[in-house]
């Protein structure tokens, strides 16, 4: 039980030295399969047993399984490591933070399982992030989208409509759009999905800004109206959605979708904003409701 909470206490640094933070290097000697991608974003910290997960928000997923010597580390930009370079298995280095994955039994890419990414259930559509893609065919997907019911939040990840845009850039251009994420795709007028999709390509070809309107400022006020911004699960892939309340009303359905917010109404640890924070508190509240009162 020991190692599995050293395991655990790894995760929750983890989450907070690289949620919500853009992916500048990825260096992985000991790991076959797919690479993440520079410049996604690093959009979960998952761990049971002894294992870690690190999710992108493209769906790429490193995983990796420890026994008694095994670990991540994490060390400031410039900071000496405390064991040889040469042993690392896997390096992922973001603005402020460097991972270093030493002594793993097991190290595994692979996408979570969506049917859309599928090579027969779904094919690609147009790649929104080029200069020369045709708008109006990718308008016309995102209107006759098969699903009728389908969410606007559904469709946008969709990459049978477009392929390119990820889950930071959904939720910034919905915020943008001041569209409603569980607001029904077949209700938006063709002008909306042309501005939601000539956003997302000058966002795409741009890429990320400095600062985030909504992805990871869970708990923090909109920029626009004030109110605090939320997070939850979204979606068949489960992905996280951030978004106002306030000011993302167009198209809010008439019943209120069933949300199942990822973090409790309450002040994070000495003030710490990070949305891993959040992630934290919840899952301290969880153990403590099992009658766990500590790591060890």
């Amino acid at each position: 039980m020991r190692e599995v909470n050293s395991v655990y206490r790894t995760a929750v640094t983890l989450r907070t030295a690289l949620i919500g933070k853009q992916t500048l290097a990825f260096d992985a000697l000991g790991c076959d399969g797919i690479r993440p991608a520079v410049g996604h974003t690093i959009e979960e910290v998952r761990t049971f047993g002894k294992n870690i997960e690190i999710v992108w928000d493209d769906g790429v997923v490193l995983h990796s399984t420890f026994r008694l010597t095994g670990s991540w580390h994490l060390y400031r930009r410039g900071e000496r490591w405390s064991k040889p370079r040469d042993r690392a298995q896997v390096v992922i280095a973001v603005s402020d933070w460097i991972a270093v994955c030493f002594g793993a039994i097991s190290l595994e890419t692979f996408r979570d399982f969506d049917p859309r990414r599928h090579p027969i259930l779904g094919k690609l559509g147009p790649n929104i992030s080029h200069h020369d893609v045709d708008i109006e065919e990718c308008v016309d997907r995102m209107m006759h989208y098969e699903d009728r019911e389908a969410t606007v939040s559904d469709v946008l990840l969709d990459q049978r409509v477009v392929s390119g845009i990820g889950n930071v850039f959904r939720c910034e251009i919905l915020w943008a759009c001041e569209i409603h994420p569980w607001a029904c795709a077949s209700e938006l007028k063709r002008a909306e999905c042309r501005e939601l999709l000539l956003l997302a390509q000058e966002s795409l070809i741009a890429q990320i800004p400095n600062e985030m309107a909504v992805y990871g400022r869970q708990g923090k006020s909109c920029h626009r109206c004030g109110d605090l911004i939320r997070v939850a699960h979204h979606g068949e892939a489960s992905r996280v959605l951030y978004w106002c309340p306030g000011c993302q009303i167009g198209h809010q359905p008439l019943v209120s979708p069933n949300i199942t917010p990822l973090s409790i109404d309450r002040t994070p640890v000495f003030g710490d904003t990070h949305p891993a924070s959040h992630v934290l508190m919840n899952e301290l509240a969880t153990m403590r409701g099992d009658g766990q009162d500590s790591f060890n």
